[in-house]
């Protein structure tokens, strides 16, 4: 008995598929902070409820849900609940075109036209003042992979004031983001083939539908589906079973609803609710649903180079590539854009607290992750709200790094 109870502080044990042990860096009372930060932007009805993973070194740290899912039915928000996680979309589908790269099935300089002959003709607009019918010029560089990869193509995504941007949104998506009037991916991107760049590729960071055009050269090379592509390759391996663009029955009970605020200030149940079946149109800027527990996932893997859960990935080098800057000092002299995640280039002169190399992305709904690997760290922020900003992306970084000892 002596010996097990010697042993005891220092045996593992596994938590939903995640080893957990007795330490911590972390102060607990900092990271109530948290918690009380989020039950005040419940209460003054900003949000419905948020969902909070933090893990370091593969443990669990903090893992809370607070407030409801559904505002209506007030049903509580649970852990592992399931999110329509939009624009964190992108770098699972950046991970599935590298391991094309990595096969040598594509290479991060080919011309986007050898897979989608349309961009060749595609011109740039003069005046984005002026919507998709002004004036354009003839572009003088040729868009690439990485240019796609990295937001650098000159397309543009339609969420900006202009006119272009206004008009452009309209053809491509409705209010959620979900698609509008479209079959399947090649018939939004056929939009896209009919309407100007707003700009040369590789001369100007833009976000952007580049990773669309991914998702349909995806398909056409692998010769398989962008869903039944990602499930072989991504999800299956790595055990993210509740990550996919539909759901099943089961999986659809535990989507936390989307909420906006009235006009009274109050928070109500969006009337636009992104459908948990029949969507068709498999995109790579948005499209998928996903749990806390998979996107911690892959997350884990990206952290650990590339292999986890029993499965290479990608190779440890590929993963070095993706998270470099490539992007020049388009985001300023501290931030950049990887193939597929923001990068913190320098957290010397950031205003987050986030460490230089740190990776990150967010969502539309306000869904935001990073991953930083000089701390063997990983932090999770889920809710479903619209329109997008900021703020949580914001409050995950100030309060995880502020609750490390």
């Amino acid at each position: 008995m002596m010996k097990k109870i010697t042993l005891l502080p220092l045996a593992l044990f596994f938590l939903n598929g995640i080893i957990a042990q007795s330490t911590s860096n972390f102060s607990q009372e900092k990271l109530l902070k948290f918690n009380s930060y989020i039950q005040k932007e419940i209460d003054a009805k900003h949000i419905a409820g948020a969902e909070i993973l933090i893990v370091q070194n593969d443990i669990v740290e903090w893992h809370e849900s607070i407030g409801e899912s559904n505002t209506e039915t007030h049903e509580s928000l649970a852990k592992n609940s399931i999110y329509y996680i939009q624009s964190m979309t992108k770098p699972i589908i950046s991970v599935a075109i590298m391991q094309l790269v990595e096969k040598g099935l594509l290479g991060l300089d080919d011309a986007v036209y050898k897979y989608i002959p349309e961009v060749k003709s595609l011109k740039i607009t003069t005046d984005t003042s002026l919507g998709l019918n002004g004036p354009t010029k003839p572009k003088k560089n040729t868009m690439t992979l990485r240019h796609l990869l990295s937001h650098t193509s000159g397309l543009t995504h339609g969420l900006g004031s202009n006119k272009f941007d206004q008009e452009l949104f309209k053809l491509l998506y409705n209010e959620t983001l979900n698609y509008k009037g479209h079959p399947n991916l090649e018939s939004r991107i056929n939009v896209l083939m009919n309407t100007p760049l707003i700009g040369e590729p590789g001369e100007q960071w833009v976000y952007s539908t580049g990773p669309d055009l991914l998702a349909l050269i995806l398909q056409r090379v692998s010769k398989q589906s962008v869903p039944e592509y990602l499930k072989q390759h991504i999800f299956a391996p790595l055990g993210m079973n509740d990550t996919g663009y539909n759901l099943n029955e089961q999986q659809a009970k535990r989507v936390m609803q989307l909420h906006n605020q009235n006009e009274a200030g109050g928070m109500e149940l969006s009337p636009l609710q992104v459908p948990t079946q029949g969507n068709t149109v498999y995109g790579g800027t948005h499209g998928l649903f996903s749990s806390t527990k998979d996107y911690l996932t892959f997350c884990q893997m990206i952290l650990h180079k590339g292999t986890w859960n029993g499965s290479q990935v990608l190779s440890e080098e590929t993963i070095a590539l993706m998270s470099e800057n490539h992007v020049k000092e388009f985001l300023g002299p501290s931030r950049g854009f990887g193939l597929g995640f923001g990068v913190i280039r320098n957290s010397e002169i950031d205003p987050s607290p986030g460490s230089t190399g740190q990776l990150n992305w967010g969502g539309y709904f306000r869904t935001y992750f990073f991953i930083d690997p000089s701390l063997d760290l990983i932090a999770l922020f889920m809710t479903q709200k619209m329109p997008a900003n900021e703020d949580y992306s914001g409050a995950l970084n100030q309060y995880v790094y502020a609750a490390l000892k």
